[in-house]
């Protein structure tokens, strides 16, 4: 990345790496830089910039669009449920419906055409609730939630399963 950074969101779109979001090295502030990879060139690219910073947010590619959903904006107890859209074709971010449950530090993969955004933190608490946003109808449901709640998690999706890894049961 041009911009070096943690705690940022990664995703695929068309062949190339979109990285959006993060905190800066220093780890005291949150920031809104939005770059793209292209493998064929090897080359960064800075794209419009998020419209609010924040870091430790789900970033998933669907239906040609990318959604940045939930994170932190600045300190470990300051989450939000913020869910913008990126469009490639023209390069700008619009606002979508927000994440029901703000939280950050949380697992998130593509199932069935849905966006699943599973666990999860908002200190002193960590969620063990999963919501699925359904990019046709622009619309969030609550699905079946974990046996307990868990942040700094990850998911893969084999078959017709979600599996989630790791995570700790408590903040921070």
């Amino acid at each position: 990345m041009k911009s070096p950074r943690g705690a940022v969101g990664v995703t695929v779109l068309d062949g190339k790496i979109y990285a959006i979001g993060g905190r800066g090295i220093d780890n005291t502030f949150t920031v809104g830089i939005y770059e793209v990879y292209d493998p064929a060139t090897g080359t960064w690219n800075e794209l419009s910039p998020l419209p609010k910073a924040r870091d430790h947010l789900a970033v998933v590619s669907a239906d040609g669009r990318i959604h940045a959903i939930g994170g932190r904006i600045t300190t470990s107890t300051d989450r939000t449920g913020e869910h913008d859209i990126y469009d490639p074709k023209n390069n700008s971010w619009s606002s979508a419906p927000p994440l029901p449950t703000a939280r950050s530090g949380l697992a998130y993969a593509l199932y069935r055409g849905m966006i699943v955004v599973l666990g999860g933190e908002l200190p002193p608490n960590t969620f063990a609730e999963n919501e699925a946003f359904d990019p046709k109808s622009m619309s969030w449901r609550t699905l079946a939630s974990m046996p307990a709640g868990r942040h700094g998690i990850s998911a893969a999706v084999i078959g017709n399963n979600i599996y989630v890894a790791a995570g700790s049961l408590k903040p921070g």
